[in-house]
Parts: C-alpha cells; structure tokens; sequence
C-alpha cells in the first residue's frame, strides 16, 4: 500500500512496491466537470490517475495523485484551456 510521510511542510515523488507517485494540483480559471474529463483524458495518455481529490465546478484547481510519468509541463487541450501543474502543498 502506497504511503505518503510529511516532511517539512513538503511534498516529493515517493515510489512504493515499484511504483513513482506523484502529488499534482492542476490551475486554471473556471474549472468544470468537461475540463476535468479532458484533463483526466490527457493525463491517462501517459500516467495513471490513482485518485482526484474533491472537486466543485469553478473552482480553479484539483489535486491529483498520479503515478508513472511526472507531469512537469503545461498542459493546453483544445476548447478547455491550459492546465498548470505543480508540486502539492500540504
């Protein structure tokens, strides 16, 4: 089972039982329940959404934990808009 230990007030990959983990929140003006979908979508095309943490439509961002490839770069889906990922904070 995944764990995640809190150190300095800070979040870093972790990897357990082989697996890199990662704890994202992705920016944006607005966000509503079809950019989440596309989001998801784009992130899938290279990582593994492990869990979403608690969403309302407008609200502008989400946190995700991720495994597999690291998200570093924006993420700009067409007729949704830039995503801006960084490290979760605690």
């Amino acid at each position: 089972m995944a764990s995640f230990t809190r150190t300095n007030g800070g979040a870093a990959p972790m990897e357990q039982v082989g697996r890199d983990l990662f704890f994202k929140t992705f920016t944006r003006a607005s966000i509503q329940q079809a950019n989440l979908d596309a989001l998801v979508q784009s992130i899938q095309s290279t990582s593994t959404v492990t869990a979403i943490g608690a969403f309302t439509a407008g609200a502008g961002s989400v946190n995700m934990i991720l495994e597999g490839e690291n998200i570093t770069a924006n993420i700009v889906i067409s007729g949704h808009g830039t995503f801006v990922p960084s490290d979760m904070s605690f």
